[in-house]
């Protein structure tokens, strides 16, 4: 059975005690950005951000914040600034992938329509850009931005590559890099830079982010494959049905099983369904999932060293334990 990846970690109350209170007011924050809209606006807004997520991004602002000496009120405004992006950007993949339930409750889609759902994520995102501007740094307001174009950059990608045969395993990480990673990287880096680390340190952590955001994706990309709607909260298999080149499926194509990797390259080849199902209960599925969670881990072990840089704190060993978190998740899509 699988689990949200940071209501594991929300369960060991001991490592999330340090920024409890400053979640709630990340929470808060967001909630009060509603008030910012027109009255037509604002109805919607209030039921978008009342769907508390998994608050994952700015967990790692505050923890990184609060690993570097001590969450100040940028690093608030910073954490609800990255959520309302994120939530902004499930908006628009729900659009993408047609997903009508999300957090165990219906999508914006799903309610109103597709059109409505994409404006209101684009004004969500703008809103999250004011907040941006309201922090008063040029520099820190041009890598919000250039985040945000690639985020937008990856999606692009990835809608315009489905059923891709030339796609390569490269491509896919540079991919889901920019539309995953991207916001892990700027939550920890961001909160770095706010600070005033030097760029040194700064970098590692944007690196450190980058390792969790692609070690993330890859364990979302086993799980539309492996889990259940019900206990993932949220419709799965929608990678599938639109043709999304995973890393799972890289690796069902280059299956020492002939037969799957032919199916499997066909299917791509000719826009064709892959019959997932059918292939769950093969040895080659199997050996997908775990070369998948295998390179996962790997970059979870990665980006642990770079907490050696940090001095020794809770906040730091919460950082390190979110990997390890991440590090059962992965392992339990593994097929017996």
């Amino acid at each position: 059975m699988s689990f949200p990846f940071f209501s594991k970690l929300r369960n060991k109350k001991a490592h999330l005690k340090t920024i409890r209170e400053e979640l709630d007011k990340v929470r808060r924050a967001i909630e009060a950005q509603t008030e910012h809209f027109s009255p037509y606006v604002r109805d919607y807004m209030r039921q978008i951000c009342k769907a508390r997520g998994k608050m994952i991004r700015p967990g790692l602002v505050l923890l990184t914040a609060a690993a570097t000496g001590g969450i100040r009120d940028r690093h608030i405004t910073f954490a609800a600034l990255l959520e309302m992006l994120h939530m902004a950007s499930l908006i628009h993949d729900d659009v993408l992938d047609k997903a009508d339930t999300r957090r165990d409750a219906p999508t914006p889609n799903a309610l109103w329509g597709n059109e409505l759902a994409v404006l209101l994520g684009d004004s969500l995102l703008a809103q999250a850009m004011v907040m941006g501007a309201d922090i008063g740094d040029t520099r820190f307001i041009r890598r919000m931005a250039v985040a945000v174009r690639d985020l937008c950059e990856g999606e692009v990608e990835q809608s315009t590559r489905l059923w891709d045969p030339d796609m390569s395993r490269a491509d896919y990480y540079e991919l889901i890099r920019k539309k995953t990673a991207t916001l892990f990287a700027m939550a920890m880096s961001g909160a770095g830079y706010l600070q005033e680390l030097d760029e040194e340190l700064i970098g590692q952590l944007n690196r450190m982010g980058t390792l969790l955001g692609i070690s993330y994706q890859i364990y979302d990309d086993c799980l539309d494959l492996t889990g259940d709607d019900t206990a993932a909260g949220k419709t799965l298999g929608t990678d599938a049905e639109k043709g999304k080149l995973t890393l799972p499926v890289f690796f069902l194509m280059e299956s020492t099983s002939e037969d799957v990797a032919e199916q499997v390259r066909r299917a791509v080849e000719q826009h064709e369904e892959i019959n997932y199902a059918h292939l769950r209960d093969t040895e080659a599925f199997a050996e997908a999932i775990r070369r998948s969670v295998d390179e996962g881990l790997a970059r979870n072990a990665e980006a642990r060293e770079v907490l050696w840089l940090l001095p020794e704190s809770p906040a730091r060993e919460a950082l390190a334990e979110m990997t390890y978190r991440l590090d059962e998740l992965l392992q339990d899509c593994c097929t017996d």
